[in-house]
């Protein structure tokens, strides 16, 4: 026990940290659309991701982190630690043309700069590029290497929209303000790693480091090919029956890749051991409608877009040799606008010093030293286009509003287990792989290989029998949804009318957020001045084209 307390006491005197060169290096991987059930942590055998695992198992993994349901609202949310409701991205995302963008607020890469980071940005914007200050360079990152709309193809980086009832074709791919003509070819995850990696070898160790690494991966691309991955990566594929799903995994596959390149990269330049990684998804993936990438958020029910637990909850974890208690499962809150604060705070920051407005927490402690998480409730979301919202409240979920698509709301992904042979769980290759290598070096402990099944099956969420719901909930027949997600996962036995106080209860926390709300930005397409034929074909500022900062 004294042996026990000596090491706790050194390890809470080195996790502050004050000085600029003691700062932690934080690497930020948003991957885009990525479901629930595609990665292997979570229980499946069909999509192999050792690298992705060996982080999260020798982290924490975060089984109830929640997103927004949608791109533009989750990446706004990450970078203001602002509920998207307040600054009016909570609809569609931002469509190409589109003359809206994040507002004039100070975000992420700003707060990381007040306390000496170098801040890089690397793949998805998506928060608007109607004028050059709109664009990442201009709000607080010191580079940029990406490309400005929802989507681009993964080896042309043509992004395609159909904007009043014509199609508009345009090169989306950036470094700094110029478009990057030079990497047409090349798969965009290898590009966006590649580029990762000279980051950090360039870059002064003594000197801290944020990197947002916002992938493409694994949305998808343009009518007519929607996925695209490399031949060769999608024949260790052969046991996945579904050609798309095949592509999707090999898609996945190379985002695996991708992490551990960048993981061993930060060995070698001899900062992981200062580091903290954290991986999230932005949404749900999109397991059918429009942009279909053939995801699966099995066993949890809907799709990105969604507000149930299928769109919103999302594949998350964060490693670091400064967290205490690691090596386990979280089943605390944790909300994507709580990334602002705790990080923040990790590097050193004193959260006073950031909006007092905003709805992120300071989860640092909390991850730390694995205690109770300040959140005990978060607005999922309130869209009053759509007449659609939904709130957590401690166990509780609430969902009101009609759907769109009602089959979007029921529909259930791939289980992982529609295989033409049987493939089992690798552990040696988890064990094995470069990511694991990696933290070995640098981790006073590492997960060992049989404690693997322990952690896997903690984050494996486990629900009835689908063929049936006890309490069915129709949203599109006027029914309001009250979940206990803790027991019920899944979403399928509606409490409302054994609950009817939580149901006020939550209602009128709903209407107090809405009290809080701003108009949805406008949704209308500038696309007669922004066509990217007026721009050598490319995707470009265009408000701005006055004056001789107006380039393509």
């Amino acid at each position: 026990m004294y042996c026990k307390t000596i090491l706790c006491a050194i390890f809470v005197l080195c996790v502050p940290v004050t000085m600029s060169s003691d700062r932690p290096h934080i690497v930020l991987i948003m991957v885009d659309d990525l479901g629930w059930n595609d990665v292997s942590f979570h229980g499946s055998d069909q999509i192999p991701t050792p690298n992705i695992d060996a982080l999260a198992y020798n982290g924490i993994i975060l089984n109830q982190h929640y997103s927004q349901p949608l791109c533009t609202p989750s990446r706004s949310a990450l970078v203001t630690g602002t509920y998207p409701i307040r600054i009016g991205l909570n609809g569609k995302p931002l469509i190409a043309a589109q003359p809206a963008s994040l507002p004039a607020i100070k975000i992420m890469p700003e707060y990381f700069k007040d306390l000496g980071y170098t801040t890089h940005l690397i793949g998805k914007w998506h928060l608007g590029y109607e004028r050059w200050n709109s664009t990442p360079t201009y709000r607080g990152f010191d580079s940029f290497f990406g490309f400005y709309n929802g989507f681009t193809s993964y080896y042309d980086y043509l992004s395609t929209w159909k904007l009043n009832n014509k199609s508009h074709s345009g090169f989306d791919l950036r470094k700094g303000i110029d478009p990057a003509w030079e990497f047409v070819g090349q798969y965009a995850t290898d590009v966006f790693t590649d580029h990762g990696v000279k980051l950090i070898e360039k870059h002064d160790p003594n000197e801290p480091l944020f990197m947002l690494m916002s992938h493409l991966a694994v949305h998808a691309g343009n009518d007519g090919k929607l996925l695209e991955a490399p031949q060769e990566t999608i024949n260790k594929f052969k046991h996945i029956s579904d050609s798309n799903r095949r592509t999707y995994a090999a898609m996945v596959s190379k985002l695996d890749d991708s992490v551990g390149t960048i993981v061993e990269t930060l060995d070698k330049k001899g900062m992981l051991q200062n580091s903290i990684i954290v991986f999230v998804s932005d949404n749900g993936a999109p397991t059918i409608g429009i942009f279909q990438n053939w995801g699966s958020n099995y066993p949890l029910r809907g799709i990105k877009g969604t507000l149930f637990e299928g769109g919103v909850r999302t594949v998350a974890f964060v490693w670091s040799p400064l967290l205490v208690q690691s090596q386990r499962v979280s089943n605390e809150l944790i909300h994507i606008t709580d990334w602002l604060p705790t990080l923040y705070s990790a590097a050193g920051g004193d959260i006073s010093a950031l909006d007092p407005n905003i709805d992120g927490l300071d989860q640092w402690s909390s991850l730390v030293y694995d205690l109770s998480s300040p959140r005990t409730d978060m607005l999922i979301n309130i869209n009053d286009v759509e007449r659609t919202a939904a709130l957590r409240f401690h166990n509780w979920k609430l969902v009101l509003g009609t759907p769109i698509d009602p089959s979007f709301d029921d529909h259930i992904g791939d289980s992982g287990k529609e295989v033409l042979f049987a493939v089992g769980y690798n552990t040696s290759a988890v064990y094995q792989c470069r990511a694991a290598r990696s933290i070995e070096k640098v981790s006073f402990s590492i997960t060992a290989a049989e404690d693997y099944s322990i952690l896997r099956d903690q984050a494996t969420l486990k629900c009835a029998d689908h063929r049936g719901k006890a309490n069915p909930c129709d949203l599109s027949g006027g029914d309001v949804c009250l979940y206990d997600i803790l027991r019920d996962p899944c979403e399928e036995n509606n409490l409302s009318k054994y609950f009817p106080n939580v149901v006020r209860s939550m209602k009128r926390a709903l209407v107090e957020y809405k009290s809080g709300a701003v108009p949805l930005v406008n949704q209308n397409s500038d696309i007669e001045k922004a066509d990217p034929k007026l721009f050598q074909y490319t995707w470009n500022p265009w408000l701005d084209c006055a004056d001789a900062t107006c380039r393509a």
